[in-house]
């Protein structure tokens, strides 16, 4: 008995370590296992720590959803998936194979617990234990390490090529100050104008909206109609309440109609 629990132990541990064996996985599979691990695949994760080490995990049914997306449907080798039953099948499949694994969750916290029973359902949490070593991460990391080892060489650099640092690191900085001025500025404006006026109007309303930079500069101004939207629903409200009053005032002349009649 405790030898069964000492493998059991075992092979979880194993389970929990990132995959080292994906080339001996079907190309159909590993090919699914890297969609759904990618952007492309716009799959919730939120981080997490299983067994002392951060791991990402994800809902069962986040996954079914990443299948059924278009952009699946235009990744190469990956088994098709034409609807929600064929997207549990396949992530059963991955779970058994060890892309991810099942865990438990308590609310409010990101300590994970590995479940000894493995199984896909779509309600319950999963933990990846895959990685993806692509050419992007190696080309990332080899640049990182130039940067730094450039860095730790700068006093030996020459002349034209520290002056040239000197410059550059000169102009970054008044590109930051700009922007921070600029952000400054737009609080106050905004201010004054909600004092004065009692609108919210704003410089670059994009500025700090999720979009690319040319786009965060696009429209140069714009009002908060805030107002207007609860004047709308206020007019609504008062509107229904007339005709609710109306009613009302029809539904009891009609009473005292039928009652003159009975009488």
């Amino acid at each position: 008995m405790a030898a069964g629990c000492c493998d059991d132990h075992g092979e979880g541990q194993q389970l929990i370590a990132p995959m080292q064996d994906a080339s001996k996985v079907p190309r159909d599979l590993k090919a699914a296992a890297d969609y759904l691990i990618s952007g492309d695949s716009q799959l919730k994760i939120r981080p997490g720590v299983l067994s002392g080490r951060r791991v990402d995990f994800f809902k069962g049914k986040h996954a079914v959803n990443a299948f059924l997306r278009e952009n699946y449907k235009r990744q190469p080798l990956v088994p098709p998936v034409p609807d929600r039953a064929a997207g549990e099948t396949l992530c059963t499949t991955l779970n058994r194979h060890g892309f991810f694994l099942k865990v438990d969750k308590q609310p409010k916290q990101k300590t994970l617990t590995l479940v000894q029973q493995q199984s896909f359902e779509p309600e319950s949490y999963y933990a990846w234990t895959y990685e993806v070593n692509t050419t992007k991460n190696t080309i990332i990391g080899t640049a990182v390490i130039a940067v730094v080892f450039a860095g730790v060489l700068f006093p030996l650099w020459p002349m034209f090529m520290r002056t040239g640092v000197y410059y550059l690191s000169l102009g970054l900085l008044g590109v930051m100050g700009v922007f921070m001025a600029m952000c400054v500025f737009r609080l106050v404006l905004w201010l004054g104008l909600k004092i004065t006026t009692g609108r919210d109007g704003w410089l670059f309303p994009n500025l700090f909206a999720d979009v690319g930079v040319v786009e965060s500069f696009i429209p140069t101004w714009g009002w908060d109609d805030k107002k207007k939207k609860k004047s709308k629903k206020a007019v609504g409200a008062a509107g229904s309440e007339k005709a609710v009053a109306s009613g009302s005032g029809a539904e009891a002349s009609a009473a005292s109609a039928v009652s003159s009649k009975d009488d």
